[in-house]
């Protein structure tokens, strides 16, 4: 019995490795009948894609400073911001009135200076209009508010006509445009006109303007862009502009 016995441990042994062959040979088999997953290059569409988002994860800062120049003032010019509640001297240097705002009617009327005498916080006292050539306004750095000086005496400035504005919002003061939505002939963007760029005889050179409601950077474009329809509470403000020349326009620079 025991001949038996080893000759049929001898045949299921023989069995059992055959089996274990027989099934390493089919997994090698499936492995190389399997394809082989490869992945695939970038396509062109794609590498396009990875870069604009590589772009749209800048901040609107690092992009203006990517495709904007800057724009600095020249030691002529100064910001209507800057002159307006700025301290109004005599002859003798002593305070006598504040500028309340900045005149820039319409097409062809020569810029003012809106002059308040005996307010108080830019609130009260009298307006009176003065022509640039009688005021002698010298900007300093920073954003120092400018010295002004005017060829008036506090009695012969109170006898000046007192200014009164026939319409209200009608964006004939340099202070209601600032802060006005301007409309593109293109797109459904929009402007925010923040400041003027003025010359010395008060004629607005530049409109500096931000990107809708919450735009940061100032850009500075050419004030004949501008486009006003006076109304009385209803005018209309419109920046006429292409997009190319938009995306060219220089960013302000202030010295601090």
């Amino acid at each position: 019995m025991k001949p038996l016995l080893v000759t049929a441990s001898a045949i299921a042994l023989m069995i059992g490795a055959t089996a274990c062959s027989q099934s390493k040979s089919e997994a090698q088999t499936a492995s190389l009948d399997q394809p082989v997953t490869e992945t695939p290059a970038a396509t062109t569409n794609e590498a396009h894609e990875n870069l604009t988002a590589d772009v749209e994860s800048m901040s609107r800062a690092e992009v203006a400073a990517e495709t904007h120049a800057d724009y600095t003032l020249a030691s002529d010019e100064l910001l209507a911001s800057d002159l307006i509640g700025a301290s109004v001297q005599n002859p003798a240097g002593e305070d006598i009135a504040t500028v309340a705002d900045v005149w820039i009617g319409e097409d062809g009327d020569a810029p003012k200076l809106i002059l308040r005498e005996s307010g108080v916080a830019g609130i009260g006292g009298t307006l009176h209009a003065i022509s640039f050539d009688a005021a002698k306004i010298l900007p300093v750095s920073g954003e120092d508010e400018p010295d002004v000086r005017v060829t008036y005496s506090e009695a012969s400035l109170e006898t000046l006509p007192e200014f009164e504005q026939n319409g209200l919002d009608d964006f004939r003061l340099a202070s209601e445009v600032m802060g006005a939505t301007a409309s593109l002939p293109f797109g459904d963007n929009m402007l925010r006109v923040k400041d003027f760029v003025l010359n010395q005889d008060g004629t607005p050179e530049y409109v500096v303007v931000a990107d809708g409601m919450a735009g940061m950077d100032l850009f500075v474009i050419d004030a004949d862009a501008l486009k006003i329809e006076q109304g009385d509470g209803d005018g209309s403000v419109m920046i006429d502009l292409d997009a190319d020349t938009l995306a060219k326009a220089k960013m302000l620079k202030r010295d601090k």
